[in-house]
Order: C-alpha cells, then sequence, then structure tokens
C-alpha cells in the first residue's frame, strides 16, 4: 500500500503516529536517563567564637586580687596549722621560750671590761643565725673599746617577761630589764631600764635568740 492511503486512514485515538521506517529495521532501543550526579551537604562555615577567646583570658585587673587570695590562702593555712597543734605544746613551748629568753638577755647584756673577750665566746652559743655574726661585731666593735676604755662592768637584771607571738618554731618574747652600770670613779651605779623583745627560734630542742630590739 502507498504513503498516500496512510495517510488517509483514520487515526486510532492514543494510537502514536507511526514515522516512516524502512521495513525490517530493528526500532532503536530505549535510553534510560542517566542519574544526576549526587550532590555533597553544603559545609558549614564555622565562624571563629571571638567570646571564647575572651572567657579563656583574665580580665584586667584580676591578677591582684588572685594575688592577695593566695597569700590570704597561705596565711589562713599558717594560722590553722599553728591552731591545730596540741594547746599543751604551745604553752609549753612558750614558757620554755620565756624562760630562756630572760637569762640570755640577762647573760648578753651583762658584760665586764676585764673579761669582754672570753664572754664574747661564751655568749655566741646562745645566738643563732645572722645574729651571732651582729652580736660579735658589736661587742668588738662598739662595747669592748669603751668599756676597756672607761673599766664598765654592766649587771643586767630581768623583772617581767610576756609572749608576743608564736609559730611551730619561734617565739617572741617582750623583756623588761634594768642594766646596772659601774665605771672608774663613779660611787654608785646608774641603773638604766630597758625594753627588749627578743625572737626565740627552738634549735635542736633549745631556744636560742634569733634577733632583739631595744626600746
Amino acid at each position: 500500500m502507498s504513503s498516500s492511503d496512510d495517510r488517509r486512514r483514520p487515526r486510532v485515538a492514543g494510537q502514536r503516529r507511526r514515522h516512516g521506517r524502512p521495513s525490517g529495521e530493528p526500532p532503536a532501543p530505549a535510553t534510560t536517563p542517566a542519574p544526576e550526579p549526587e550532590t555533597a551537604d553544603p559545609v558549614e562555615t564555622v565562624e571563629p567564637d571571638e567570646d571564647a577567646g575572651r572567657r579563656g583570658r583574665l580580665p584586667a585587673g584580676a591578677a591582684t586580687p588572685l594575688t592577695l587570695l593566695v597569700l590570704a590562702l597561705v596565711a589562713l593555712a599558717l594560722v590553722l596549722t599553728v591552731s591545730l597543734r596540741d594547746p599543751g605544746d604551745r604553752e609549753r613551748d612558750a614558757r620554755a621560750a620565756t624562760a630562756a629568753a630572760r637569762t640570755s638577755l640577762e647573760q648578753l647584756l651583762s658584760y665586764s671590761w676585764k673579761t669582754l673577750d672570753a664572754q664574747a665566746q661564751r655568749n655566741a652559743g646562745l645566738l643563732t643565725g645572722s645574729f651571732r655574726t651582729e652580736y660579735a661585731t658589736t661587742m668588738a666593735g662598739a662595747i669592748a673599746p669603751v668599756a676597756e676604755k672607761q673599766k664598765v662592768t654592766v649587771q643586767a637584771r630581768s623583772y617581767e617577761a610576756g609572749v608576743m607571738g608564736q609559730t611551730p618554731d619561734t617565739v617572741t618574747v617582750q623583756v623588761f630589764l634594768n642594766q646596772a652600770k659601774t665605771a672608774e670613779g663613779e660611787e654608785q651605779p646608774s641603773v638604766d631600764q630597758n625594753r627588749v623583745i627578743a625572737t626565740m627560734r627552738k634549735v635542736d630542742g633549745r631556744w636560742l635568740v634569733e634577733r632583739l630590739s631595744a626600746y
């Protein structure tokens, strides 16, 4: 049948129109559309947290209060260390240090122009730390020349003492004493009243003079 007959043939609803194709030619294979490439999820950009940096730094002026807090904690620890000790031990230390301060000061502040060198050597056993050197220097440089020239003799006597402060190893004692001084040509001794503060340190079971202050 000619192609003109095909054009005149009525079309059935739903029937696709056939295009001219040589007879015997196989239909073109159906093509499957290629799948669209998968796209990666968008990467979320994280902005730097400026507040985090500020939170990691101490605000200006915070170092001084922090230092004061550390010092306060150290002081509190020292107070607790002292307060937690046996009250009986503290009392015994206070009594022993006070007694040692009275006898040591009477010996240290008494001297005779005749026996200055021997006294200085003996008194060194009552002292500790740098005060031992300071005492020897004072005796040799300031007291001995005047005492030998004027033939001075001094006798010290304590009459009152009390504890001013205490730590596990030291006791600060205030001692009131009189020094009676005689010199060549004087018929009656002159008496000086002195107040001395002695810091006593416990060394190998003995209370030694670590520092002296006179008022």
